[in-house]
């Protein structure tokens, strides 16, 4: 076994990977609940930003996909480091703690991860199925036919549907607190801590759920009740300019 297996494998080397891989996906969140809150800038342009996007950025087509495989990877890693990491914590106290654990630096959202880690998988999964490959046109989740070229209408029509609207809420309320914990640990854990970063931690601690959880939550409650969106009939001949 190699060096830097028998650390990637140590629980600080899981630690470390989570911290990675927490990021990456934090980064990718972040430029995604920027996108997507272009919904109030209206049906152009957020139909112009989601072309943007599959184009590879203006670039190339297969930038995007490369970017997908990478977050998928991503995705696994942190998994795997979780689990790893959960694990080891309970095979190092087999037993529990008597009348349950009274520890006041662990936080719900702490003691939720593996919780919300389990329903944003879920989630995760439907989202794409919903939004992405459009696995429920003409479904009671999507109730319209799944448009390839309107990507605002298929958002507002299926998020608008008020149980799936529900379910988007949910699961960026168990996004919001995985995030909480999530983001302050793994900026620990990569050295972000001691008086000078403190306050910067505690600010992206609290502030990464906030934008993130918090703007897909309003997206999810635009759709819902109709504010602010206004969907015109798409234009079959519309091409992308990117």
């Amino acid at each position: 076994m190699s060096a830097l297996t028998s650390l990637v494998r140590s629980t600080i080397g899981k630690k470390v990977v989570m911290g990675l891989t927490g990021l990456i996906m934090v980064g990718w969140l972040v430029l995604h609940t920027t996108g997507n809150l272009l919904i109030f800038a209206g049906q152009d342009a957020f139909n112009h930003y989601a072309h943007f996007i599959q184009s590879g950025f203006g670039v190339e087509p297969q930038l995007l996909w490369l970017m997908r495989i990478a977050l998928v990877i991503a995705v696994g890693a942190h998994i795997w480091a979780a689990v790893g990491l959960t694990a080891r914590n309970r095979s190092a106290r087999p037993v529990a703690y008597a009348g349950g654990r009274k520890d006041a630096a662990t936080t719900y959202a702490a003691r939720f991860m593996m919780g919300a880690g389990v329903v944003l998988l879920l989630y995760v999964a439907f989202h794409l199925a919903h939004l992405t490959v459009g696995a429920f046109s003409d479904h009671p989740v999507m109730p319209t036919t799944f448009s390839k070229v309107d990507a605002y209408a298929n958002l507002v029509h299926g998020v608008g549907v008020p149980f799936v609207g529900a379910l988007y809420i949910l699961a960026n309320l168990a996004l919001g607190a995985h995030l909480y914990h999530g983001v302050g640990s793994g900026l620990q854990t990569l050295g972000a801590d001691g008086p000078t970063w403190t306050p910067l931690k505690a600010r992206l601690t609290l502030w990464v759920p906030l934008f993130i959880a918090g703007g897909n939550l309003v997206i999810a409650l635009t759709c819902m009740f109709g504010v602010g969106v206004l969907i015109d009939a798409p234009d079959p001949a519309w091409v992308s300019p990117h």
